[in-house]
């Protein structure tokens, strides 16, 4: 009898631990099947390129793609175009997110255009998706964008930028130069045309858009961006006043709505004199012929017509001052003659030889109290053209 409860105990407790083994296997199953992000089994719901305007997939290099899905969480590798190895930061992922930056590497065969693009996770599982790479429109260096630095007819140049794919011209002045080779995405060179005498127009043009730069003449007109109030040209730092004035730099104030400078002249001070300065500069021209030397500079007299505006060039020897009435409304370009400016801010003034462009530190506009009340001077784009012989 002793030997049957024996053999009874030891059944209940084989009858226990076979359930207790099968409750854990149980278990265990349910959570692998639910853990997705352990055992793979990705799916690829969207890619969305967080550019200024997000798009769904397609975006340009290096931008930043969101991944939207579910199995991520273990993902190891995505290459794009059976090709292209793609870093992102694992630590990142989630099981229903993860972050690229849209790969392009020329060398190892970056090409633009549709492709898939290859999700593998750790266990080996795999998923693609298709995903557009966008090409970027062609961009110039801004400093050293030529070699050499000027053109001259016959010579061989070179541009330097980004983005030379696909380029299907380069111009000058809106007429291609023919023959040109792109030397790297970042190079091209061309032969400058025979017969140009001032500064020209360059422009590239690829598949994706197109870029112009102005590009000076050796021996011609050459033209200098003082300032366009928009962060490009040579004057550094803030503008300032002096005398009788309301003056501002702002937004909306400028040509098409841009960034540009405003003087006002409403007779409620007591200076005689009304204008605006900045620090001063280094001379940017080794022309040294006032006839052949321009200052160009678009004003607008924003309704107040008879107001008179005044430029003054300062070298070392004086200031040179010339004064334009504005009779006209909205934008215009003007282009003054330097050797017309008149010595010591006397317009009148013509017998102390003439400013030397070559020496010019400074540039200042203002408003003369002859004209209406008020007086309104707005400008832009201030800018020099110089003929040089060196």
């Amino acid at each position: 009898m002793m030997k049957n409860i024996k053999l009874m105990y030891l059944h209940k407790r084989l009858l226990v631990l076979c359930s207790i083994a099968g409750l854990l296997t149980c278990i265990s199953s349910c959570e692998d099947d639910g853990d997705t992000s352990r055992f793979g089994n990705p799916q690829i719901v969207n890619l969305i390129s967080l550019g200024d305007e997000p798009t769904i997939n397609e975006g340009f290099p290096e931008e930043l793609v969101r991944v939207e899905g579910t199995g991520l969480g273990s993902m190891k590798e995505i290459v794009f175009d059976g090709t292209i190895n793609t870093f992102f930061n694992t630590a990142l992922n989630s099981d229903v997110a993860l972050f690229f930056n849209v790969p392009f590497d020329a060398d190892a065969g970056s090409r633009f255009g549709n492709q898939t693009v290859r999700f593998t996770n750790q266990f080996g599982e795999s998923v693609s998706s298709q995903f557009e790479i966008k090409q970027p429109a062609p961009t110039l260096t801004v400093e050293g964008t030529f070699s050499p630095p000027k053109g001259e007819g016959g010579i061989e140049i070179r541009a330097f930028g980004n983005w030379f794919f696909n380029v299907e011209d380069v111009l000058i002045d809106g007429e291609s130069v023919g023959d040109f080779t792109v030397v790297s995405p970042q190079e091209l060179l061309f032969t400058f045309p025979e017969g140009k005498t001032q500064t020209t127009e360059f422009t590239v043009v690829t598949a994706a858009g197109m870029v112009s730069k102005d590009l000076p003449i050796e021996g011609g007109f050459v033209e200098y961006l003082i300032t366009d109030f928009d962060g490009n040209g040579v004057i550094p730092g803030d503008w300032f006043s002096y005398g009788d004035r309301i003056f501002q730099v702002a937004s909306g104030i400028g040509t098409d709505g841009s960034i540009g400078a405003e003087i006002i002249w409403d007779d409620t001070g007591t200076d005689p004199f009304t204008g605006c300065s900045h620090n001063s500069i280094a001379p940017v021209t080794t022309g040294t012929d006032a006839e052949n030397a321009f200052l160009i500079v678009d004003v607008n007299n924003n309704g107040a017509i008879g107001t008179i505006s005044e430029f003054i060039l300062e070298d070392d020897r004086s200031n040179w001052l010339i004064q334009i009435p504005l009779q006209e409304t909205g934008w215009q370009t003007l282009r003054i003659k330097m050797s017309d400016f008149g010595f010591g801010f006397d317009p009148s003034n013509q017998g102390n030889g003439d400013v030397d462009p070559s020496k010019i530190f400074a540039v200042k506009a203002g408003v003369s109290h002859a004209g209406v009340i008020p007086s309104v001077l707005r400008f832009d784009n201030i800018k020099f053209e110089v003929l040089e012989l060196d």
